[in-house]
């Protein structure tokens, strides 16, 4: 399996990583009088971070553990959706086939450079630790900017908090390697192993077909 996992690696050299943060992050990203902003194919809307950290950490912390839960799958739900959606976006648009697509020769380089382009968004540096074509995924987030957060304000949590990464990891999967879009969405699921809010120095999520 080590040597499977390296070959990937090398292969994925054809996608130069900061090189798609450096043309993605060199867009204009005004917003009309609404907020939205539209690049890469899609529309997004400018907000604080905060908001979204301050609105699921108020819920999670006012009801009890059984309707956190459920809760929780909701966020992973509703990100899962956010994701697929808008990197399929992303790697359908003029500037995607003009800027990125000539680096990926292999549907590996396809899942690195969707990791590439998350990077964009300035809510942590995610990586690939591991790659098995259209099996398993393994990213891992050392800086998420809401694990610290709650570990600061509310200690040592139960589970992950890293909603974003966690379902955008099943979402690079999905994209490249189940049915095609918009078919392929809940393929692949993802499971936060370790959190910096549960004390961990690393955020980690492993994405595998949903059983």
């Amino acid at each position: 399996m080590n040597a499977v996992i390296l070959l990937y690696r090398r292969n994925s050299m054809a996608i130069n990583r900061k090189k798609i943060i450096e043309l993605a992050s060199s867009l204009p990203i005004a917003s009309n009088k609404q907020g939205i902003i539209a690049a890469f194919g899609v529309y997004v809307v400018m907000n604080y971070n905060e908001f979204f950290y301050k609105l699921v950490s108020k819920i999670i912390n006012m009801v009890d553990d059984t309707a956190a839960q459920a809760v929780e799958h909701k966020l992973y739900d509703a990100v899962l959706e956010c994701g697929y959606h808008t990197f399929h976006g992303a790697r359908s648009s003029m500037d995607w086939r003009d800027l990125i697509l000539p680096m990926i020769k292999t549907p590996e380089d396809e899942i690195y450079a969707l990791v590439a382009f998350t990077n964009i968004f300035g809510i942590g540096y995610i990586e690939v630790e591991e790659l098995i074509p259209g099996k398993r995924l393994v990213t891992t987030v050392r800086n998420a900017y809401d694990p610290g957060r709650y570990l600061e304000e509310y200690g040592s949590q139960p589970r992950g908090r890293c909603y974003m990464f966690n379902a955008c990891t099943a979402s690079y999967m999905d994209l490249v390697y189940a049915a095609q879009y918009p078919d392929g969405m809940g393929t692949f699921i993802s499971k936060e192993m370790t959190c910096r809010s549960m004390g961990h120095p690393t955020c980690r999520f492993v994405a595998e077909i949903h059983q």
